[in-house]
């Protein structure tokens, strides 16, 4: 029997609608909406998450938080005595022994309704202390600078801990198939104590390690294709690496390095599409630029870096650790007026330009993938 022309309309239609109903429920599994066993960036977290994406900034060495939102009004009164004796001896000495005790310099002041201390070092953030949460009580165990790198990043002195970045993307998977979920900038490239040990995935399977960004020429080097292939050429070429790939990994399947290899390369070819335009800051307002402080040279590479990781959390990406004074600049042992004024000056009105509210309210906006049901900052 003959189908009518209604019939076989009908039944093309709904064959159809499978196939993209499938292309759909792929596509959220590796957006973590569907959890899947197969997929190691999507896992079923125990409780709903209430936070979509993280930009971590790490300002390595160590601010003082004497100098900036911690005020010691007993050191003003203790200025040019020996330490108390109730103090613990020194034990990292560099002629500490016997110096006598020297206040602050800075002019202190309370800033918004929580009437938080900042002082004058950092008169940009001040004006957004309603939405940080100042913790005075942390410590370290570590004596130098490797040992508390690793703590801050892991939360233990010791190498091969996943970092948080990792877990992270563990717990919460990608948002964005097409760019990676965890992404590091350094504001000097190559600098930061223990290099890519603070990003790695630890014992963690490979995938889930930090993916560095430059932060001067291209974010991302290399990711056009070299030649003008066509995108058929280029597609058949991948196809025939990820075979031959797959098969040398056969008998591998323990290798997670090896995997992650693989899935590098697969992510590679998708973010040629995507991470072009996520990266080119030369989209934004004049008067953007200039809330980052991209307009003046004193404060152009970590406000490029800011803006930057703000437009990868509006595209999906979880979690952005950006660091500033990349090989322990902050860490001064003299010259302290001089060296935390200059970076805190680099620093301070990028920060500022993070203000909570308005990145939340920019990637409300955005439209991209998470009008599939994830939305908020």
């Amino acid at each position: 029997m003959t189908p009518s022309r209604r019939c076989m309309l009908q039944n093309a239609g709904f064959g159809f609608g499978l196939l993209a109903l499938q292309a759909l429920l792929g596509q959220n599994r590796a957006l973590g909406l569907i959890p899947d066993a197969t997929e190691p960036n999507s896992h079923k977290t125990h409780h709903h998450a209430k936070a979509k994406s993280i930009i971590f900034l790490f300002m390595e060495g160590g601010p003082s938080h004497i100098d900036l939102f911690d005020p010691k009004p007993r050191l003003e009164q203790l200025s040019g005595q020996p330490l108390p004796p109730s103090f613990k001896p020194i034990i990292t000495p560099m002629g500490e022994y016997n110096a006598p005790l020297m206040p602050s310099k800075r002019t202190w002041k309370q800033h918004g309704n929580s009437g938080t201390w900042v002082s004058d070092w950092l008169p940009h953030t001040a004006q957004h202390v309603d939405d940080l949460a100042v913790i005075r009580s942390c410590w370290g165990n570590g004596l130098n600078h490797s040992n508390g790198v690793c703590q801050m990043n892991t939360g233990s002195t010791l190498g091969g801990r996943p970092s948080l970045g990792s877990w992270v993307t563990y717990g919460l998977g990608t948002e964005n198939e097409s760019l990676p979920a965890f992404v590091v900038i350094e504001d000097d490239d190559g600098k930061v104590i223990n290099g890519p040990r603070n990003w790695s995935a630890g014992f963690m399977p490979a995938t889930y390690q930090g993916t560095a960004l430059h932060s001067s020429g291209d974010p991302i080097r290399n990711l056009s294709a070299p030649d003008p292939s066509s995108p058929q050429r280029q597609d058949s070429k991948r196809k025939l690496i990820d075979a031959l790939n797959r098969k040398h990994q056969a008998s591998r399947s323990i290798d997670s390095e090896l995997e992650a290899r693989i899935r590098s390369y697969e992510l590679a070819y998708r973010m040629q599409s995507q991470a072009p335009e996520a990266v080119d800051l030369a989209q934004e307002s004049h008067s953007t630029l200039q809330l980052y402080g991209i307009d003046e040279k004193e404060t152009n590479v970590f406000g490029r870096n800011c803006l930057m990781a703000r437009r990868l959390v509006e595209r999906g990406v979880r979690f952005v650790q950006l660091y500033h004074g990349s090989g322990s600049r902050w860490d001064a042992h003299s010259g302290i007026e001089k060296n935390h004024s200059t970076l805190c000056r680099a620093s301070d009105r990028p920060i500022a330009g993070l203000d909570p509210g308005d990145l939340g309210r920019r990637i409300r906006s955005y439209p991209h993938e998470r009008k599939r049901g994830r939305t908020g900052p």
